[in-house]
């Protein structure tokens, strides 16, 4: 705002004072000019400064804020080291898709016993004949994620000891803590009674929700023999609950040569059995005893079937 002063002269008339300008609290001096020029220089310097410190103090955050996601990745990485990694077969019938940990070796060993209606095939069937059968497992951890397996059952029955034997590949394609996991064995087999060879593929998958566990089996194979059908096929279904951190009890399904459902044919029509299934721990997992007794499902199926496994993994 700029002040005038007005004064009348009688003698001269109405004349302007510009020294009135220069006496208005200092305005227009030179001084108040220069104090208006670094007015706004001083306030920007005051708000490049706030903001530099705002930038700096969020870098800060941003880096403890880095620093504690890093230590808590880093400390689940070595909780997961810590724990032992042995494999785990909750049940006997089905198969579960995990693999043991790299470098670990798996031995098994699973005492059978059938009655009633015998099979017209030997093992490798998923429902033995009538008698006893030992099977010895073997496996390793070749990866975390890839397991090759063998297995050898010797069955006795009426007097006559046959043995059958199978050999394959076990691949897991999901991640081992994940609450659905799959995989996928394959292999080649060699019939007892008959002699003859073939080939199996077998499909697991399994989903965890708190202490329940449910697992699906789909398991086929060709033998190459004449008479027989051009793919036998079998479905195996579980259902487990954690009772303890070591006990486990459940049931278990077994359905087999489901492709002569109805009917008779090569191996003599399909077989099912259901029945209890109860799973435990010992020193810490290193061990496991699994126990299913299965009763049979139709006048073709056996009167029953027993399997009791103990599993170790080194």
């Amino acid at each position: 705002m700029i002040f005038a002063r007005w004064s009348r002269n009688p003698q001269t008339g109405t004349r302007f004072s510009t020294k009135a300008i220069g006496r208005c609290a200092g305005l227009g001096s030179p001084a108040a000019s220069a104090d208006r020029s670094r007015a706004p220089s001083a306030r920007a310097l005051r708000a490049a400064v706030l903001l530099l410190l705002a930038v700096g103090a969020g870098r800060v955050a941003a880096a403890e804020d880095s620093d504690v996601e890093e230590k808590a990745a880093a400390e689940v990485v070595a909780d997961v080291e810590a724990q032992p990694s042995f494999h785990q077969g909750p049940f006997s019938f089905v198969v579960d898709p995990s693999t043991p940990a790299r470098g670990t070796l798996v031995l098994a060993y699973t005492l059978g016993m059938g009655s009633g209606v015998s099979a017209d095939r030997p093992i490798p069937v998923v429902l033995q004949a009538a008698g006893v059968s030992n099977r010895f497992t073997l496996g390793y951890g070749l990866t975390s994620w890839l397991e090759p397996i063998a297995e050898l059952t010797v069955t006795s029955s009426s007097g006559s000891t046959v043995a059958s034997a199978l050999a394959g590949v076990k691949m897991q394609l999901t991640a081992p803590g994940s609450p659905w996991r799959a995989a996928v064995l394959a292999g080649a087999l060699r019939e007892g009674a008959s002699g003859a060879g073939g080939v199996w593929i077998r499909a697991a998958g399994s989903w965890t929700a708190g202490p329940l566990l449910a697992e699906l089996n789909g398991y086929g194979e060709r033998v190459f023999a004449a008479g027989r059908d051009p793919l036998d096929y079998a479905v195996m279904a579980g259902l487990s609950w954690r009772l303890l951190d070591w006990v486990r009890a459940g049931a278990e399904y077994i359905g087999q040569d489901l492709e002569e459902l109805g009917g008779d044919g090569a191996e003599g029509g399909a077989r099912q059995a259901v029945g209890p299934n109860l799973a435990v721990d010992l020193d810490g997992g290193q061990y496991q005893l699994v126990g299913s007794a299965l009763l049979g499902v139709g006048a073709r199926s056996p009167t029953s079937v027993v399997r009791i496994g103990l599993l170790a993994s080194f």
